[in-house]
């Protein structure tokens, strides 16, 4: 399967509201080149149940502060 880059690289700025410029756009499709070549390298590659990542999330929990800080006066923003 080929792809286009220019026209990925176009839609994705649009999507993302990017510009490039001129100079920046080679180097993004170098490296859209290397991404799209070791893909299959990434998706060919096997895995265990052992190497998955654990089946929940847990958050930790932190204490939270009642505490507030006193507002800043145009004495404490002078240098």
């Amino acid at each position: 399967m080929t792809m286009d880059l220019q026209t990925f690289i176009d839609a994705q700025c649009s999507l993302l509201g990017l510009t490039l410029t001129e100079a920046q756009r080679p180097g993004v499709h170098r490296y859209l080149q290397l991404v799209v070549g070791l893909a299959p390298r990434v998706m060919d590659f096997e895995l265990s149940p052992a190497d998955e990542s654990g089946n929940s999330f847990v958050p930790v929990t932190t204490a939270v502060s009642t505490a507030v800080a006193p507002a800043a006066t145009a004495a404490d923003l002078q240098p």
